[in-house]
């Protein structure tokens, strides 16, 4: 699953570290590409992708295909 992150926060990143090692499915995560404006996550996860959405919702993660691109943004 590769997801854009956008970084408008100061500290969201590494919020949004945290809520993903929470997850119990997510195997790996990489950064495939970091700027000033966003990063590029690719995440390596077990199961259906309905169950890691349903992981992401209850860590207040919120996931959406915009533009044929999935971008993830904190709650």
């Amino acid at each position: 699953l590769n997801l854009r992150f956008n970084l408008d926060k100061k500290n969201n990143l590494i919020m949004l570290n945290t809520r993903i090692k929470k997850i119990a499915q997510i195997e790996n995560i990489f950064v495939t590409e970091f700027n000033k404006d966003y990063v590029i996550i690719k995440i390596k996860y077990l199961g259906k992708l309905e169950k890691i959405s349903t992981q992401f919702k209850n860590q207040n993660i919120n996931i959406q295909l915009i533009d044929d691109q999935w971008v993830i943004k904190l709650m």
